[in-house]
């Protein structure tokens, strides 16, 4: 069977694309996704301005917004549809009201961070395996985020800083996998990123 795309979904591909090539420069260019990062929006009231949805949202957006900020990159934008308060890229980033609502049974540590966090940045759960926490930078700010009130200032950000982590590692031989998380930890300088790495991988235990 072949399906063809209706005159409608072609437009909207094409203008979706149009808005995506605007958004960002060159798509060859190896610094576009730092740009993309820079001109991010950060203010509810401009996301929602730009998508013509209605000016009622913007106070409780901006109250949600000081507890776990927004971060939408502009390619990212301008693929949502204006005017639609359910569109489904939208509610990934947009803050709500309800956000600040207590509810019995929910807790800012869903999955049990800080009980297993032996030095900070450093989350040991299961037998032979760790995460490292390297940033608190992400290329979008998800509102189902389950990190989002994890203590990120108090994560090690130099070489200095990892080393008690990293002596960690190296001193417990059950651990044979390091995982790097964060937020993303593709967004440190590569130099940093190959440091730490290396820190990593002069134990010899780990794989």
């Amino acid at each position: 069977m072949t399906i063809v795309p209706s005159a409608k979904d072609s437009v909207r591909a094409i203008s979706h694309a149009a808005a995506w090539a605007t958004a960002f420069s060159p798509l060859d260019d190896p610094a576009n996704w730092r740009t993309a990062l820079r001109t991010a929006l950060r203010d509810p009231a401009q996301l929602i301005m730009r998508l013509e949805l209605p000016q009622d949202l913007i106070p409780p957006a901006r109250a949600a917004a000081q507890g776990f900020p927004l971060f939408a990159p502009l390619g990212y934008v301008a693929r949502m549809k204006r005017g639609d308060t359910d569109d489904p890229l939208l509610r990934q980033v947009l803050p709500l009201g309800m956000e600040l609502e207590s509810s019995t049974g929910f807790t800012a540590d869903p999955v049990g961070d800080l009980a297993a966090a032996p030095t900070p940045g450093l989350l040991h759960k299961y037998q032979g395996r760790v995460l490292l926490v390297t940033t608190g930078a992400c290329a979008v700010h998800c509102r189902y985020c389950f990190r989002r009130h994890f203590p990120y200032a108090q994560t090690p950000r130099s070489s200095a800083a990892w080393r008690p982590a990293v002596e960690l590692i190296a001193a417990d031989r059950s651990i044979h996998e390091v995982i790097l998380s964060g937020g993303d930890p593709l967004t440190l300088v590569d130099e940093q990123l190959a440091e730490l790495a290396d820190m990593i991988a002069a134990a010899p235990h780990v794989k």
